[in-house]
């Protein structure tokens, strides 16, 4: 059960650090957009402008959101390796022995 709870407050860790990271550069462009020279200020003084939009903010946010996952996603699958196994290359024994009781197993008790 430890191990469960301790994966929780990573994944709330992590999610919490992506949400202030998102509030601060956000809020920081928001506040020093007209300080950039050039091209570079007026850029993102235009991105500023369409993410504070009504309907464009949220839908801003929902692209950098799902940009969000889909990058820790990829970057879970990498450090995992592939989740598929092919049962053709396990010995037969493997296959078909019962699995090992753990506690993770019944959520309930």
């Amino acid at each position: 059960m430890v191990r469960l709870q301790d994966e929780r407050v990573k994944q709330v860790a992590i999610g919490g650090s992506i949400l202030l990271v998102l509030t601060v550069v956000v809020t920081g462009m928001w506040v020093t957009w007209r300080m950039l020279p050039g091209l570079l200020g007026e850029w993102i003084g235009f991105m500023v402008g369409i993410m504070t939009t009504p309907f464009c903010m949220e839908t801003s946010f929902v692209i950098i959101g799902l940009v969000i996952v889909i990058f820790l996603n990829h970057w879970r699958q990498q450090r995992d390796g592939d989740e598929f196994v092919d049962l053709a290359d396990l010995p037969r024994s493997e296959i078909e022995a019962k699995p090992q009781d753990h506690d993770d197993q019944n959520p309930i008790s």
